[in-house]
């Protein structure tokens, strides 16, 4: 059974570098991109009303996203019974030892700092694949 993965980024390049990575790897999971924290959101509500609800096996969330910024949505997702068990990784361009700890202690699974080179990102989203499907 393939999984749901859930991506949560505002730069649309990084969103098909992405997305080219996950194919390069043969990933044979769905996954599903969000613009801001925000859509996530709206998501999961629309889902819980709908009563289809079904979670991603893990959601991948940029730091600085308008709306609600990934920082804000792991502190919403790791407060709530139906989402905290939900794995999140964080995949931002900074570099901020703090921002790393942040998150972690948060309840954020890994904080991935975004690479500069295609085939690295091919490499994360192998990795990625085989922790958490």
């Amino acid at each position: 059974m393939n999984k749901l993965f859930w991506i949560a980024d505002d730069d649309p390049d990084d969103r098909m570098i992405i997305k080219e990575a996950f194919e390069e790897n043969n990933c044979s999971n769905s996954l599903s991109f969000f613009e801001d924290g925000e859509e996530v959101l709206l998501k999961f509500k629309e889902a819980i009303s709908n009563g289809s609800i079904i979670y991603p096996s893990l959601l991948i969330l940029d730091l600085n996203m308008p709306k609600v910024n990934g920082l804000e949505l792991l502190t919403q997702l790791k407060k709530d019974e139906i989402t905290k068990n939900i794995p999140v990784v964080i995949l931002s361009t900074s570099r901020s030892h703090h921002d790393k700890e942040k998150v972690l202690k948060l309840g954020a699974d890994d904080f991935i700092t975004k690479p500069f080179s295609f085939d690295v990102m091919i490499e994360i989203t192998r990795d990625l694949i085989q922790k958490y499907g």
